[in-house]
């Protein structure tokens, strides 16, 4: 889709649309952000997760130097229907029949504040424009908060599970986020 980055002599991150072939560096980043390796990623997908979900709707990857540096999920609420954090983000703000699960969004750690997230919002919403986004984000993970708010995402609900609180976020697909303070 695009590249872009610092005008200093640093590699630009390339953003696309997941392939088959990306899957293996999906699962190992997600790995590394595991709530069990110190990450802040709440579940866990397998292959086969991954490979079912491309083939409905779009995966946006960003890679630097060829490395897999971030990704964000679209999927379909059937999807992920049977996940209980998706049903109970769902019983909690029930989204209209077009809206799509925004997430996971997972960015590596070397490459957080570059706003690499928002440029993979920003290929999501070009590929499903008009759609609404819904996405569910742990209260405590304030840095998540930041960004999907930076985006344009407006806390609607709220559910608990298991102990952990969690905020439903959602957005429009034309909405335009405050490019100013990016």
């Amino acid at each position: 889709m695009t590249a872009d980055g610092p005008s200093t002599h640093e590699p630009t991150h390339l953003v696309s649309v997941a392939t088959p072939q990306d899957i293996p560096d999906i699962l190992t980043l997600q790995s590394e952000n595991q709530l069990s390796s110190g990450g802040t990623l709440s579940a866990e997908f397998p292959a086969q997760w991954f490979e079912n979900v491309m083939k409905d709707m779009p995966i946006v990857i960003a890679r630097r130097c060829g490395q897999l540096v971030g990704y964000l999920v679209s999927s379909s609420q059937g999807a992920t229907r049977h996940l209980v954090l998706n049903q109970a983000k769902y019983r909690a703000y029930p989204a209209g029949p077009e809206a799509y699960n925004s997430g996971p969004l997972c960015i590596a750690a070397s490459e957080r504040g570059r706003g690499l997230a928002l440029r993979l919002f920003d290929a999501q919403r070009s590929l499903l424009r008009g759609r609404e986004g819904v996405a569910f984000i742990r209260r405590d993970n304030t840095a998540s908060r930041a960004v999907h708010a930076k985006y344009g995402f407006r806390e609607v609900a709220e559910f608990s599970h298991a102990g952990i609180d969690y905020l439903v976020a959602s957005y429009r697909g034309e909405m335009q986020r405050d490019r100013t303070s990016s």
